[in-house]
């Protein structure tokens, strides 16, 4: 059981950074789109809404629900 343990706390140390990186890597696609000039106004400032959001989300270490509103508005504005 011990050991169980420790694999799963080692676990959530290694995939910690991973997904820092990918909230990162979310929300620099997310300022490229609004940095074009693809959206329309209000698709814009929905976006931003979003961007804000997850930035939030991450920075308190809710990085799942940070990558669920970035994985929502990329999916929503088309954003590779």
């Amino acid at each position: 059981m011990k050991s169980f343990i420790f694999a799963a706390a080692l676990t959530a140390l290694v995939a910690t950074p991973a997904f820092a990186d990918d909230c990162k890597d979310d929300i620099a696609k997310l300022d490229a789109a609004l940095a074009s000039d693809s959206l329309a106004p209000d698709q814009k400032a929905e976006l931003e809404d979003m961007r804000n959001q997850a930035v939030q989300l991450c920075g308190a270490g809710n990085t799942q629900e940070g990558l669920d509103v970035t994985g929502e508005a990329k999916a929503r504005f088309n954003i590779q």
